[in-house]
């Protein structure tokens, strides 16, 4: 279905298949929003832009439904990540969702947290429930700097969660990961090499610390340079061939920073997830990546956030 070509061979090698097309069986990876709340104002977030929502959780009926569908593909899907835009240790219900994935074969999920709930209490009970990866943002390393790019939390609250927590994990010799990540901007690039130096002795193999550049939540913030735009358009992106962000009442939008779905790939609540990865919407959007058309959409035009991601997070 799609052309052979250098960039879509390479695309597929990171996906993990031999020929693009394979990727229609079923999505890898799924970031699922369970919580639309947050307890911080963060200065380069979209949250003062968000659509509020009929309710900010997602109802465990519906959960249990979503967790019900990728148990049947428990040996394709590689991550689920059960957070998007909110907060995710605001969900009373965060351990019990976890465990309900586990349970169902799913051999990876992991989460993003701003860590300033993410007490003992809390780590053991997600430790319990067989949590394979944690994300903790700490965007700075002092208390000036991080409280004035995560407004609403405190310094020394999230870095005493982040301790505990991986001591916590080493004492009870969970196997979870953990990944500390600073979003380097203009107000903390200052401080890059000594939250280096701070984070990194406290991690075992498997674990990172990494910092990595903000983005444009698909330049709804702020425009690329044209040469960017132009630079990217050949290229493919990752992520309608691989991934599905779910909100919490089920609408699916393009990718994982459509926040307010400005581009509906399908509804939840009434398809299936296998119906909506393969309905008219998603194919359409592989068709133009997969064509070195992605600058036709103007969400996709010179965004490459998914690259930025993969090439931080994965780093030595």
């Amino acid at each position: 279905m799609y052309p052979r070509s250098e960039q879509n061979d390479q695309l597929a090698g990171r996906i993990g298949l031999t020929d693009l097309s394979q990727c229609e069986l079923f999505p890898k990876y799924f970031e699922i929003e369970t919580v639309n709340l947050c307890n911080a104002r963060c200065i380069m977030c979209t949250i003062d832009k968000w659509e509020k929502k009929a309710s900010p959780f997602m109802s465990m009926e519906l959960f249990h439904k979503f967790a019900e569908e990728v148990g049947q593909y428990r040996d394709w899907i590689e991550t689920i990540c059960l957070n998007r835009d909110g907060e995710p240790t605001l969900d009373k219900d965060l351990p019990l969702r976890v465990k309900m994935l586990k349970d169902g074969g799913i051999k990876r999920v992991t989460m993003s947290t701003n860590g300033q709930r993410l007490d003992a209490d809390l780590a053991e009970r997600l430790l319990a429930a067989g949590l394979n990866d944690i994300m903790i943002s700490i965007d700075g390393c002092t208390k000036e700097t991080f409280e004035g790019i995560r407004r609403g939390l405190q310094f020394e609250t999230v870095v005493e969660n982040a301790q505990n927590f991986i001591r916590l994990r080493d004492k009870g010799n969970h196997l979870c990961t953990v990944r500390i990540r600073m979003v380097v901007m203009e107000e903390n690039q200052h401080e890059v090499e000594p939250w280096l130096a701070f984070w990194s002795p406290l991690l075992r193999a498997g674990d990172k610390a990494y910092a990595m550049p903000a983005h444009t939540w698909g330049n709804q913030l702020s425009p690329e340079e044209e040469a960017e735009i132009s630079r990217f358009s050949a290229h493919p992106c990752i992520s309608p061939f691989s991934s599905m962000a779910m909100h919490v009442d089920g609408t699916v939008g393009i990718c994982a920073v459509d926040y307010n779905v400005k581009f509906p790939m399908g509804d939840f609540r009434r398809q299936s997830i296998k119906e909506i990865w393969n309905g008219e919407a998603f194919r359409n959007v592989r068709s133009f990546h997969a064509t070195q058309r992605r600058n036709e959409i103007d969400f996709c035009r010179g965004c490459h956030i998914w690259d930025r991601q993969y090439h931080y997070a994965d780093k030595e």
